[in-house]
């Protein structure tokens, strides 16, 4: 966690993140966590060139809870939306991939008090992205994507993409997941095409 040490943070804040992070060693299974600070790691060193001290924070705390969701396994997230009458698609309901994602949100907010609205929709759409991404928003799911502990072909020349241009990188790493994906025939979200003309400068 020294690396955060990189970024002019109140102590309260410094100890927040600590405290976040012992909170989710103690939840998350040891590679989950481990995810967690990477990303968090990753995250931090992307947001040193692009984010001033005062947004890293927010950053800091939805690249620690990011996957919270996946504590959970499916069944239990798809009766938590249910119960709780959550504002989830059907695709959603019935991707066991991507509903942490779109559960996570409420479950941070109800197990951690954590109410900004900035981290609550980082954490929403970590997986699949949204149309305009706030800068924030993009270093996450770059980050997430491309942590120290991913390893696949190409994921070296993305990491050095993301300190030299965000938008090319957010562009190559949504291509890749694209890729991936299709690779594996497995369905694409209803939103892809749209944030991807979207990253491309469409509308």
């Amino acid at each position: 966690m020294n690396f955060i040490n990189s970024f002019t943070l109140t102590g309260k804040q410094k100890e927040y993140l600590k405290d976040l992070t012992e909170k989710i060693k103690s939840i998350m299974s040891s590679s989950l966590y481990q995810h967690s600070i990477n990303t968090l790691e990753y995250a931090s060193t992307i947001a040193q060139k692009y984010l001033s001290d005062i947004e890293f924070f927010d950053l800091g705390v939805a690249c620690i809870l990011h996957d919270y969701g996946k504590v959970f396994n499916y069944e239990e997230l798809v009766k938590i939306a249910k119960e709780n009458e959550l504002e989830v698609g059907s695709f959603e309901l019935n991707s066991p991939l991507l509903l942490h994602s779109f559960v996570g949100d409420y479950l941070v907010l109800r197990d951690f008090n954590v109410s900004s609205s900035k981290i609550l929709k980082a954490i929403k759409f970590h997986a699949i992205g949204y149309c305009n991404m706030n800068l924030a928003d993009k270093i996450l799911f770059i980050a997430d994507k491309v942590e120290k502990s991913r390893n696949y072909n190409g994921v070296k020349k993305l990491r050095n993409l993301a300190l030299k241009n965000i938008n090319l990188c957010l562009l190559e790493v949504y291509k890749n997941n694209i890729i991936y994906i299709i690779k594996r025939n497995r369905f694409l979200h209803p939103d892809t095409v749209k944030i991807w003309n979207n990253i491309c400068g469409g509308v």
